[in-house]
Parts: C-alpha cells; structure tokens; sequence
C-alpha cells in the first residue's frame, strides 16, 4: 500500500490511501492483458512464437491507428461509426490514385489525409454545432463515405502493382525485425496521450464529455472541442487506411465497413466510457493488445469463425455492463 499527498478544499494536505484495490481498479485491463497472455501461453506454446507475436502486434497496430482516433471523439462524448468506412475510403484513395499526376506518392498520402479530415469536419459540424445525434449521424455519413468510395472505384476491386518503395515500406518494412506499422501506432499513441494529459484541450476534451453542460457555462467552446475531436477521429482512421494501402497494395471496394465496431470493442475494453468524460490512449493500446491476443488465442485453438463472432459480442456486451455500473457508482 502505498500513501499519495493531495490538497483539499481549505489548503490542507490530506493523504489518500491508494489500496490494492484502487490499483486493480485503475489497471485492471492490464491485469486482463497478462492473465490472457500467460492462459494462451499454456494452452498454447506456439502462440509465445516469435512470428506469431510480431503477427499480433501488426494486426493490432492497424486497428489501434483507428481506435486511438475513436477515442478521442468517444472521451468527448460522442460516437464516430463512420470510421471504418473512412479508413477503407483512404485506402482507396491511395491505392487508386495516380500518383505521375499528384507529382509523388506523397500528394497521394496527403489526398487521403485530407478526405480523413473532411469527414472528422463534416462529423463535427453536425454533432457539434448542430447538435445531432451522434450515431445516427456517424452511422448515415458511413453509407455516404461508403458510397462515394464505391462511385470512386465503379464497385471494382482496386490495385496498385507498383507502388513507391518508400511507402510500401510503411506497410511491409520492418524497423530492428519490429514492423514498422506497430511504430506507426506507437507514434499515434504517444501523441494521443501527450494531447490527453498535456494540453489544455485534452482537459477541456474531458470536461466537454464528463459534462458539456458545466464545461460550456464555464466559458469552453464545447462545439470546437467536439470538431476537432471528430476530425482527430478521421486522420486516424485516415492514417490507417495509407499504412494498409501500403501493405496490401490490393483492396476491395467494401474494405473497412465494419471495422468500426472493432474499434470501438477496443477503445470500450481499454476503460473509455461510452458516456463520455473518462478514457486514455494508453487504456486503448491495452485494449487493442487484448483484443489481438484473444482473437490469436480463438484462431489458434480453433474455434469456428462464427464462435468468435459471440464471443466478441459478448465481450463488448461486459465491457458495456462494467462502464454503466461504475458510472452508477460514481453518480
């Protein structure tokens, strides 16, 4: 146990307690994380494979690219469903594109970027100045990316058989046997809690989604905290749609519709709250991580496909259940 100084109210320094308790409470998605590591290792020796980890590891950056976007839109209290479909958008663009007329492959990273922003500002306004509600809302702007991504491709399969070197590295490269998309998502994850602990908007971010009310009476612009949080949303997801344009270099038109909901089970998993007000990118990457390891765990053990479609479920449904039931006992 171990003693943390605090100021109270008068000026006075109180000491707080810090118990086991608090500790598991506040770290238990880690403790999840290393229980599920250590159970998979048993069950199953191959998964402690060196290839394997780096194959978790990769999957996982990709969809933690996007989950650490999600999370800022969720700690400010709205949901953003319309990310998977802005990632597979990006990917597109990338892949489609031709770069001899954009001058590099860097005009088309950037192309795609500002398609990931328009949406974050399309999002924003809506939820923000507007006042709509955010899932119906995110939900009809993913048909709209969605469709503007099939009229883009004419609803055909899209590839790229020479794409530039140095972004193809992005997506295959490796970086001392560690590949680079999981330094991608590191990156993203570092800024994201800089942005989160650090600076002034990360704490007007919390206020807005613990209460926007309060937050907007106590003179923060609620509106621009909530539009920048959406298009932070949309680089992310833009971001990881470049990085995967640059692995697979071959991609479906539909790719993306659906990520979303794995996104969100992570950022969910990782202790965001669905009410908005309370979430970290660090919680995040462990969710992801969880997420990952679960899912090798199933594949590994084989369990059917349609399986660990419930078993997700299930899990997000618990995830679900514990945010609401801390929220109660917060109130």
């Amino acid at each position: 146990m171990s003693d943390t100084e605090h100021a109270n109210a008068e000026g006075r320094v109180a000491i707080r307690h810090v118990t086991l308790a608090d500790f598991l409470r506040e770290n238990i998605i880690w403790v999840v994380l290393l229980i599920a590591v250590v159970a998979t290792s048993i069950v199953s020796p191959v998964f402690l494979d060196s290839r394997n980890i780096l194959n978790i590891l990769r999957q996982g950056a990709l969809l933690g690219i996007v989950a650490i976007g999600m999370t800022f839109a969720l700690i400010g209290g709205a949901f953003d469903l319309s990310v998977g479909a802005t990632m597979g958008l990006a990917t597109v663009i990338v892949i489609k594109a031709n770069p001899a007329t954009l001058g590099s492959s860097m005009g088309v990273v950037v192309l795609a970027l500002l398609a990931g922003l328009l949406v974050g500002v399309v999002n924003g306004i809506l939820v923000g100045r507007f006042h709509t509600n955010s899932v119906v809302t995110t939900i009809g702007i993913r048909f709209v990316v969605w469709g503007v991504t099939l009229i883009y491709t004419r609803a055909q399969h899209v590839w790229a058989p020479d794409m530039f070197e140095p972004l193809k590295a992005l997506g295959t490269g490796n970086l001392w046997s560690i590949p680079i998309p999981v330094f991608v998502f590191l990156a993203v994850a570092a800024l994201g809690h800089l942005v989160f602990s650090r600076t002034t908007f990360g704490r007007y971010l919390y206020a807005t989604g613990g209460n926007s009310t309060a937050a907007r009476l106590s003179g923060i612009n609620t509106e621009r905290i909530q539009l920048i949080s959406y298009v932070l949303s949309g680089l992310g997801a833009a971001i990881a749609g470049v990085v995967i344009a640059a692995r697979v270099q071959d991609v479906d038109p539909s790719f993306g519709i659906g990520r979303e909901f794995d996104a969100l089970t992570a950022v969910v998993l990782g202790g965001t709250s669905l009410f908005g007000g309370r979430g970290s990118a660090s919680g995040t990457v462990a969710g992801v991580l969880l997420l990952g390891v679960l899912a090798n765990a199933m594949t590994l053990l084989g369990i059917s496909i349609h399986y660990q479609l419930m078993i997700k479920g299930l899990i997000v449904i618990v995830a679900v259940a514990a945010d609401v039931l801390f929220r109660r006992k917060k109130d």
